[in-house]
């Protein structure tokens, strides 16, 4: 999917269209439309990048290991 946004609206927010990927992939994760690693792919960054722009915006950062064991659930810790 390719989204066009005019270029008047870009310079009038004074943005590029890479501050527009992150601005839409950071209102996303905040929404909890979508996860740390698809917001890392929406924004074009790496994760530290995407993380700086969700602290600037005041939000928390959560990141998940990739993959879970088979039945879908982290591994438990023993108490002892």
């Amino acid at each position: 999917m390719n989204l066009a946004v005019p270029d008047d609206i870009l310079r009038r927010g004074e943005l590029s269209a890479a501050d527009l990927r992150i601005a839409l992939a950071v209102q996303l994760y905040a929404d909890n439309r979508i996860d740390h690693a698809d917001a890392c792919r929406v924004a074009g960054v790496a994760p530290d990048r995407l993380n700086r722009e969700l602290l600037r915006a005041g939000l928390g950062v959560q990141q998940y290991p990739a993959e879970y064991p088979a039945d879908g659930l982290p591994a438990k810790r023993s108490a002892g």
